[in-house]
This record gives C-alpha cells, structure tokens and sequence, in this order.
C-alpha cells in the first residue's frame, strides 16, 4: 500500500480471507514478524482475516524518508502523521469493520489514528497491548510520572544500535528475568538494528496524551476499548499503567507473569486473550 504522502507500506496477511478482519500493528523498532506467531494461532486464524504491517522507516516498508515523513510539529499533527500508514492499509478493506490491534508503540499508532478520526470510526474495536496512553513530560505528582524509568528509555533509544540489550529489555518477563533463549534474542535484535535510527528518533520524538481525549469519548465507544497490562513488563510500569487507564476511563485486562513482549514470547496466550476480549465485547 501507499500511504497518502507517498510511503510504500509493506503488508502481510493470513487466515481467513472472508473472515473478520484484525489489524495488528508494532511497535518501535520491530516489524511485522512481532505477529508472526499470534497469526499463525488457529484460534485466531480459523476464524479472522489477519492483517499486519510494517510501520514507515520499519521492516519493509519505506525507510529511506524525508524528515516530513517521519516528524511532525506537535501533539495533533504527530497524531496525524502516524495515523497516515493505518489510513492506507484500512483503504484496502471494504467490510466488516476491522478490529485494531496494537502493541508497545503500536498502540500508540492507533490511539493516533482513534485521537485524527474522533474515534472509533470505521473500526469495530480496539485492543492497546503493553502501552499506555500518555508519553512526555508530565508534573511529578501525575501518574504518569512513574511510568517509564530513565533505563527502559535508554534501551528504547538504543534500539537501532544496540539491539540485544534492547531486545533482553522488551523480553524480559521480570527485573531479573533472563529466560528468552539466545535464538530469540537474536531475531529481536536483528529487527532492531535494522531500523534506522532516525526512524527511533521519530517515534521518541512523537510526544502524547490521548487521556483527555478518550475520557471524552462515549460510553459505547469506551466499551469497545480495552487496554492488556502485563504485570511484568519493563518498559512500562504496571501500577502507573492502571492509573492511567482509569483517568481515560478505558478498562483493562491483566496478564499475570508475562513481560512487555507477551505477543512474541506467548503468542498463542495472546491469542486465546485476544479472542476472550473480543468475545466480551461482543456479549
């Protein structure tokens, strides 16, 4: 696909074709094969059309862009830009209306896309997996304060250039946590370092807090939102991340004993999870 200001978005699907369709986005320096394991779930796949991308200066699709491609000024035009490779690949569809899926900064993708259509719009429902719903500076005494450390940060920022300690960082499923094997590691790694670190810059750079917005959304609409902490994650903290949530009035879904990259490492649990949340939402 190609986006409305000239980024060729590389896309992939599976499952079912005339299945409902799901939209899976990724987050920061990653790609597309974050989903790889959660699209081959055939509780998933028996049923869904599944559909994932590759974010602009991510995986295959463009990386070689103009800063006006990658940054913009502001919260709202931040919003708008990212909204730009989503907006490509939803005109691909014409019905049902699909089920957004978004983890770590991909979740933020989508919150963008949700905050530059006034919401839901064309989507069915969406699903926010290890992200929260602010990112910048804040007063002490906000929640939010406390939801990055300045380590989990600098292993962000390092993404492009020092992959593993990026990837052991995302996949770790506790402070001390060092079960990912090495092939894992590596494949996270990979990905990482094959993103250009302007394209990390951008994503840093891309400063919000869609509380307000969402707080202002309709019940209904709030309804069909819903927000998976992992309580062990150690990119964003769990307690700050409920907090956060609540103020959005957007409900949550915890996961016990599962780290940041609970879709990579688990993919069949986020599966089943995936499934439970929008069979709830359906009820």
């Amino acid at each position: 696909m190609t986006t409305g200001d000239g980024v060729r978005i590389n896309v992939v699907e599976k499952g079912r074709a005339d299945g409902p369709p799901i939209v899976f986005v990724h987050g920061l320096g990653s790609s597309s094969q974050a989903w790889e394991g959660v699209m081959a779930a055939s509780v998933l796949a028996d049923r869904y059309r599944l559909i994932a991308f590759d974010l602009r200066g991510h995986g295959r699709s463009d990386t070689a862009l103009k800063p006006e491609q990658l940054t913009a000024d502001g919260p709202a035009a931040g919003a708008e830009l990212w909204s730009r490779d989503l907006d490509a690949v939803l005109a691909g569809l014409v019905s049902p209306a699909p089920i957004l899926v978004g983890w770590s900064f991909g979740a933020g993708v989508i919150q963008s896309w949700l905050h530059t259509h006034g919401g839901l719009g064309q989507a069915a429902a969406a699903v926010l997996a290890c992200a929260p719903n602010v990112i910048g500076p804040v007063p002490p005494e906000d929640p939010a304060a406390e939801l990055i450390t300045w380590e989990a940060i600098q292993a962000l920022a390092g993404a492009a250039h020092d992959g593993t300690a990026f990837a052991r960082r995302i996949l770790a499923n506790s402070p001390d946590d060092t079960s990912a094997d090495a092939g894992e590691v590596a494949r996270v790694a990979a990905v990482a370092e094959a993103t250009p670190a302007e394209s990390v810059a951008a994503v840093l750079h891309h400063v919000i807090d869609f509380r307000p917005f969402l707080s202002t959304l309709d019940a209904a609409a709030r309804a069909r939102i819903t927000a998976v902490i992992a309580d062990g994650d150690q990119i964003f903290d769990q307690a700050a991340g409920q907090a956060v949530w609540k103020q959005a009035g957007i409900r949550t879904v915890h996961v016990p004993d599962a780290g940041h990259a609970l879709p990579i490492r688990e993919p069949d649990r986020f599966a089943r999870l995936l499934l439970d949340v929008l069979e709830a939402h359906d009820d």
